[in-house]
């Protein structure tokens, strides 16, 4: 957890919000925003940016949207237990999780979203073409906030083959090319960062030191075994207590962070339960079964109406377009492939250079005081020929 100031950081002066690359451990980051909305909403009314990358992206949304935290918590544990009943989970072919990221957004996104977004809710994404950095704040619709959450969500492979695309462009998982993304200067140095992962952020887990850290996308992470465990139920959430423990983690580390920079009453703070609300998720379930049984039938009516077209026409269109996206598939795989290769390699590198240049002043010194012995020997030696 970083250890500068928030006060002497930010002054008076209402700091921007960046949530990091998190996937079902965005449950943390959910806590944070729940804690924030129960002791200080003004931190989250007046930043002036509330940025995501991937996951972060929809915790973003939620703040500007005014969406509850509750319910798109209940929503990923909900889909959580659902992949879980499937082998290989959201690795296997069968586990939508592009269907269901779709069906969370059209459920939850205002109709005014892009009024409400504009120009304040920036969401990080990597293009596929040249792997640059954009960071979109501006929207002219809900559809167009619709398809930046997609894209900085998209993970090739893990969330589906075919990229969504924004304005005419295709976008791959923001985290990609920025773990925690910044606006631009000069509101770069104001901004107040959270991650599901112990590092170099404002809030986050806090974890004990350890001889090494890995660097993805440009975010310091500490390279421990808890992290290890966290980055494995971002992917493949072990078991649904984790991702309710982590919000209530998330919870706990802002109430620690809000009194340690002295941003809450302390009277406000012992008057109010530390301790994130207890929701059911029953009425959730039993809402999202009659929207499940909603779509099957609207599924059944759209596979009658195709009864009408003639057999034909469906051929040709069917060969028509599996041949399109068999072309289009080949050449999105070599891009993603690119992607997921330079990903890998840049943490290598940059993880490896880090560590390098923190112990190089250690072996220097231990180098010096080995060899600071033999100069007297030296010394000695000149003298006594002399």
């Amino acid at each position: 957890m970083a250890s500068s100031g928030f006060t002497c950081r930010y002054g008076n002066q209402a700091p921007s919000i960046s949530f990091s690359g998190s996937g079902f451990m965005a449950t943390y980051q959910l806590g944070v925003t729940q804690c924030f909305l129960t002791y200080v909403p003004w931190i989250l009314k007046t930043a002036p940016y509330v940025l995501g990358a991937s996951a972060g992206s929809l915790v973003a949304a939620v703040i500007v949207c005014e969406v509850s935290p509750i319910l798109i918590r209940d929503e990923i544990i909900h889909h959580a237990k659902e992949i879980r009943k499937i082998p290989l989970g959201p690795f296997s072919p069968s586990s939508n999780m592009f269907h269901w990221l779709r069906r969370v957004l059209t459920k939850y996104l205002p109709a005014d979203a892009h009024v409400l977004a504009n120009g304040r809710l920036a969401v990080a994404m990597t293009c596929l073409s040249n792997g640059k950095h954009v960071v979109n704040t501006e929207y002219q619709s809900r559809h167009e906030v619709f398809q930046a959450l997609l894209c900085s969500c998209f993970v090739p492979g893990y969330c589906g083959l075919q990229p969504p695309s924004f304005r005419g462009e295709y976008y791959i998982d923001g985290g990609f090319s920025s773990m925690q993304p910044f606006p631009p200067a000069p509101c770069s140095r104001d901004t107040l960062t959270v991650s599901p992962f112990s590092g170099d952020t404002d809030i986050c887990p806090a974890d004990s030191p350890c001889l090494w850290d890995m660097v993805v996308s440009g975010s310091t992470l500490k390279g421990n075994r808890a992290n290890s465990v966290r980055i494995i139920n971002a992917l493949y959430p072990l078991g649904l207590e984790t991702l309710e423990q982590a919000f209530d983690r998330g919870y706990k580390d802002t109430i620690d962070f809000l009194l340690r920079n002295d941003l809450a009453p302390i009277l406000l703070l012992n008057a109010i339960p530390q301790d994130p609300l207890d929701w059911s998720l029953e009425e959730m379930n039993l809402e999202m079964r009659e929207e499940e049984k909603e779509d099957d039938v609207k599924e059944s009516e759209t596979l009658a109406s195709l009864e009408d077209n003639t057999l034909e026409m469906i051929v040709d269109d069917v060969f028509y377009r599996r041949h399109k996206q068999t072309l289009q598939l080949s050449f999105w795989i070599c891009l993603c492939f690119g992607h997921f290769l330079f990903f890998f390699c840049n943490i290598f590198v940059q993880s490896f250079g880090r560590s390098v240049k923190q112990r190089l002043p250690t072996v220097a010194l231990t180098f010096k005081g080995l060899k600071s012995p033999t100069q007297p020997r030296l010394q000695r030696k000149q003298t006594a020929s002399s």
